[in-house]
């Protein structure tokens, strides 16, 4: 059977993968599958884990919090801010469901962050236009 290559990359590292088989993941449109010979392909992958087997190795599953996968050449390269490497689906998934209320978390602390910051300069603006001052 005809394999390809797998290349992870995050900010932090670059993983190369041999002998892929099948690699199956999801973007907005849905789940797909890709094996060598595939025609080149892009797409932006969701968050969420995809899965992938090499000729020698059971399903192996990757974490991601969306990506950008580009294949072409017997190569599949994911981009991504950070990516996880696990064995077992139960680990992964409890791992991404970690990750995703972790990034909620951040998001809400942002939104937070942004709304008072828009208060404070809608009352600097008020208190500038009751002084006479103009912008």
């Amino acid at each position: 059977m005809r394999t390809f290559t797998l290349c992870l990359r995050d900010t932090h590292r670059c993983e190369e993968l041999e002998d892929i088989e099948t690699f199956v993941g999801a973007d907005d449109t849905g789940s797909f599958a890709i094996r060598a010979g595939h025609a080149p392909l892009i797409a932006a992958l969701r968050f969420g884990l995809a899965r992938f087997k090499t000729k020698d190795r059971d399903w192996r599953y990757l974490a991601v919090p969306g990506a950008i996968l580009n294949f072409a050449d017997s190569r599949l390269e994911l981009l991504t801010r950070r990516f996880y490497l696990y064995d077992d689906y139960r680990i992964a998934a409890v791992a991404l469901r970690e990750e995703l209320e972790a990034e909620e978390r951040t998001l809400s602390e942002t939104r937070t962050s942004i709304r008072a910051l828009e208060q404070h300069m809608l009352k600097r603006l008020w208190q500038m236009r009751r002084e006479g001052i103009k912008l």
